[in-house]
């Protein structure tokens, strides 16, 4: 018979392996981030005090796209 230590110790398991599984997929997403601006290919610095105002939009089929503040629509702009 389970006990109830090795029952929790299973649902303690489970819940670590989908956080893990999350950690992956989240670390595939941010490594296949692009580098620059996809409208005019600026180039994308981390550190940089205005990296904070680019956008990223990212699809539920995949891609991830990123755009300066210059390239940003003006409808974009006007809803922040």
């Amino acid at each position: 018979m389970a006990t109830s230590r090795s029952i929790k110790r299973a649902a303690e398991r489970k819940k670590s392996k989908r956080a893990k599984k999350a950690m992956g997929e989240v670390s595939n997403k941010i490594s296949k981030m692009p580098k620059s601006c996809d409208e005019c290919s600026a180039p994308f610095i981390k550190g940089d005090e205005g990296c904070l105002e680019w956008k990223i939009a990212v699809y539920d089929d995949g891609p991830v796209h990123l755009v300066c503040p210059d390239c940003v629509p003006d409808n974009v702009k006007s809803q922040e």
